[in-house]
């Protein structure tokens, strides 16, 4: 367990199943990262979700309550990636594989009646239209890091649309939310933004602009709110530099961009080739030019990836001023047909989920070792969080790169820890 002081952000599900919770069940939230679970609570149903690297720790606060005499139940996007695993393991009394939208409900008036049943699953993808406010008010806002410009509310968590069209590979989205795109309406996440109050939100979006028409309806809807948010992109929104710029003039203080890999046959061998089409110094370019810090996600441990082309890739970053990287080490999840073509080369080193966390290396490589790997990722991080490196960004910062620059102190402090800097937070 790594546990935090603070979390830089909350999960949006559990307060959102919270506030599609019918009104004569009294809930409460519980974020372990956070908070110690008090197993002798007199709660009578246990609901847990999680990513995939939390199902085992899942499993066993399972069976403390189960021996409680508690109904216990899981879902999410970890639950259905491990779903084969959680049924082994007997500890919950109901498994719910997908969106439980419209789900919910109906569970719970199953179990009033005695009719609870091990498995449910969603087999038709809710429409977004009328979700009620996440129950944000459940959860410990002390324990939630507050943006620079706002000390009042922590950073919310915000949902306009869920699916994705691609089918890169390695990623389980459009396998769970499915490849057609469902938005919520613009007034709606108007409403809710208001209703939340902070003036820091994230949304959850996997690509908030994969539909222009719709993003800039959305940008041009948010822009009177003066808030600040957090967006994640892909790299065709480059080919929109008027929507790109509506974005930073709605508030949009970073962009986090899923660049992946600088290396062609990477790219292809995930199915990701629309991003072959653009140099890392283009896409750079286009978001500076539009105000909006730029967040470089990368995966390290592709098939044609080495401990050469790791530290390459880190110094392209570097020489092209990207304001800031989150590198992650390929990692196969059930569900996908990287997992799938890995477990049949027999490449995955093993099966324990709790370390499917993007930074211990899972597989074994096609062109280094899993050792050589693990170096080079950790010494990509070192050297784009070093010490000089963080000081010069400092000193040629924009004042709008300020606030997102002073986070790669952190970095650097849990870096040296050789803690991800995503792994748990303050």
């Amino acid at each position: 367990m790594i546990k935090s002081r603070k979390s830089f952000i909350s999960s949006r599900t559990l307060p959102y199943l919270a506030a599609l919770t019918p009104k004569q069940y009294e809930c409460q939230i519980l974020d372990e990262l956070v908070e110690e679970i008090n197993f002798d609570t007199n709660a009578d149903i246990i609901a847990l979700t999680g990513m995939l690297r939390h199902i085992p720790r899942a499993i066993d606060i399972a069976k403390e309550f189960k021996k409680r005499g508690k109904t216990t139940m899981i879902g999410g996007v970890g639950a259905f990636a491990a779903k084969e695993l959680i049924a082994k393991s007997g500890v919950f009394d109901c498994q719910i594989i997908g969106e439980a939208d419209e789900l919910w409900e109906s569970i719970l008036n199953d179990l009033e009646q005695g009719k609870l049943k091990n498995y449910y699953e969603c087999l038709q993808p809710p429409q977004l239209k009328g979700l009620p406010h996440a129950r944000f008010d459940l959860l410990n806002g002390k324990k939630y890091i507050k943006a620079f410009w706002d000390r009042t509310l922590p950073i919310i968590p915000i949902e306009t649309s869920r699916g994705c069209p691609n089918a890169c590979n390695f990623c389980l989205v459009s396998r769970f939310f499915g490849n057609k795109m469902r938005y919520r309406p613009v007034e709606e996440v108007v409403e809710e933004i208001k209703y939340q109050g902070s003036k820091f939100v994230m949304f959850t979006d996997d690509n908030i602009a994969i539909n222009p028409a719709r993003a800039r309806e959305l940008f041009l809807a948010i822009k009177p709110l003066k808030i600040q948010w957090l967006g994640q992109f892909e790299t065709r929104a480059i080919e929109h530099p008027e929507l790109l710029r509506l974005a930073s003039e709605s508030g949009c203080a970073s962009a986090f961009v899923g660049i992946e890999s600088l290396i062609e046959g990477n790219l292809r061998s995930v199915n990701k080739e629309h991003n072959i089409k653009y140099g890392i110094k283009e896409i750079i370019t286009a978001f500076k030019q539009a105000d909006i810090p730029l967040i470089a996600s990368l995966i390290f441990g592709m098939d044609q990836d080495t401990p050469e082309t790791i530290g390459w890739t880190i110094e392209q970053m570097i020489i092209n001023n990207v304001n800031a990287v989150i590198p992650w080490i390929f990692t196969p999840t059930p569900g996908t047909p990287s997992y799938d073509e890995l477990k049949n080369e027999g490449r995955i080193i093993h099966e324990n989920y709790s370390l499917y966390d993007c930074w211990h290396t899972t597989i074994t490589p096609k062109s280094m070792s899993s050792h050589q790997l693990e170096n080079a990722f950790w010494g990509a991080l070192k050297r784009f969080y070093s010490g000089p490196l963080i000081l010069e960004r400092l000193l040629t910062s924009k004042i709008n790169e300020i606030p997102a620059t002073l986070y790669h102190v952190y970095f650097y402090w849990k870096i040296r820890r050789k803690l991800h800097p995503f792994a748990g937070n303050a």
